[in-house]
């Protein structure tokens, strides 16, 4: 990557390498997938939530006992390098996009609540065996030009393109978090409404095979063996610095995604968190196109960035409400640099240059984090919501959040030390 880090990113040379049917295949499921990745993120936590509070407390514990079980399937991206050597690569990557579109569409239809979050759950799991598989292929793919670094760019640039597609569809309404609903529009409604989703699902589920079948890519699955025994001796470290993906994920789905959140630690108006936020992602997303790599990975500038977001997320947590405004701006600041942690994990984690074994490194990297993302979510859920069940947790809702904020920075720290290392070698 070090080679490529002070390339301009240009939509025009991928478009021009890979030809415009399969560019454009290829940009519009990777927003899709991953608009539904998040989507089903959103909506399986909280699944998840309920059936645990039910089991505790003795409510239907059969079912919601099967529910948890589910979490189960977050073992499935770890398996991804065995059945690639099994059934192939590519065979995997496509069976991934098929299950993701058609699961998501299922959920569209409203089935019952524990449909909806087994359907939930195994879209997160496969998500992780496509991410791990497409990037396998596509990054390490030899043929033809086109830098790594534009390759990189290009996939942070779509999975923050479904993020921001996610806040506008809540933005309008068409979401499943009755606390956002718009001005005047009653839970019935709201219900009903629902339904309009259908409208979109269909042609993005059928887009999505429709597409994949005729214009996906076939990319040459060749790889640059370059520092492959370097790498597998450390597989280990490679995957456990991945620990920085969970708490970026907690950070997000549990604080720093949803603006009435942020109002509730601050006091103020939603509508305002909401453009804020919206306009947070955009300059994050024009920062990581147009600014070159290597200001990402320089370990003095990352210090600096983090330990300045960290003080002003305590003031966040802790000061919210007392200085209002203020603090919305600075945690829009906090969450560009989260967002920019992001992308050198991700760019870290896409340029390991390796064959069968970087599809064990991403998808082991995917899978540890997102246990580290449900266990934030259970620590924060229970200094929170349930308190007053285990006292002793009790307050520690802002010191959970700010740890998980800590494991990220550190977790990027290490990246980029190992990213410099590397870069010597």
């Amino acid at each position: 990557m070090s080679q490529d880090s002070n390339v301009r990113f240009s939509f025009s040379e991928l478009e021009k390498h890979l030809g415009s049917r399969s560019f454009y295949t290829m940009m519009f499921n990777l927003i899709v997938l991953s608009l539904f990745f998040i989507q089903a993120v959103r909506a399986y936590v909280p699944g998840v939530y309920v059936a645990m509070f039910h089991v505790v407390f003795g409510h239907n514990i059969v079912e919601n006992l099967f529910i948890l079980l589910t979490m189960g399937f977050f073992a499935i991206p770890a398996l991804t390098n065995t059945i690639c050597k099994r059934v192939g690569i590519r065979r995997v990557l496509i069976s991934a996009i098929y299950i993701i579109a058609i699961s998501r569409l299922l959920i569209a239809f409203h089935l019952p609540n524990i449909w909806q979050t087994i359907l939930s759950g195994v879209i997160v799991a496969v998500y992780g065996m496509f991410l791990s598989t497409f990037i396998t292929l596509w990054v390490n793919n030899v043929s033809g030009e086109t830098k790594i670094d534009n390759k990189v760019k290009f996939l942070a640039f779509s999975l923050l393109m479904a993020f921001l597609l996610d806040y506008l569809i809540r933005t309008i309404g068409f979401s499943q978090d009755i606390s956002l609903l718009p001005p005047g529009l009653t839970a019935d409604i709201w219900y009903i409404t629902q339904y309009l989703w259908l409208i979109v699902q269909i042609p993005l589920t059928f887009g999505c095979i429709y597409f994949t079948r005729l214009y996906f890519p076939r990319f040459d699955s060749s790889t640059d063996l370059e520092d492959y025994d370097e790498i597998k001796r450390n597989s280990t470290v490679y995957s456990l610095i991945f620990i920085g993906m969970g708490a970026f994920w907690f950070l997000l789905f549990n604080i720093f995604l949803y603006p009435n959140i942020i109002a509730h630690y601050t006091a103020t108006n939603y509508y305002i968190n909401n453009i804020i936020s919206i306009v947070a992602l955009l300059a994050a997303i024009l920062i990581i196109i147009r600014i070159d790599t290597a200001s990402f990975v320089n370990l003095t500038t990352s210090i600096i960035q983090n330990v300045i977001i960290l003080v002003w997320l305590v003031m966040f947590l802790f000061l919210g409400s007392l200085l209002m405004y203020v603090a919305v701006i600075m945690i829009a600041f906090t969450v560009i640099i989260f967002y920019l942690n992001f992308f050198v994990l991700l760019s870290h984690m896409a340029t390991i240059s390796f064959k069968w074994e970087k599809v064990k490194t991403i998808s082991n990297a995917f899978a540890i984090g997102m246990v580290f993302y449900i266990i934030f979510t259970v620590f924060h859920i229970f200094a929170t919501d349930w308190a007053y069940v285990v006292s002793a947790f009790k307050g520690f809702g802002p010191i959970i959040v700010l740890l998980a904020a800590i494991v990220l920075s550190f977790s990027t720290f290490i990246s980029i030390r190992i990213h410099s290392i590397r870069r010597r070698a």
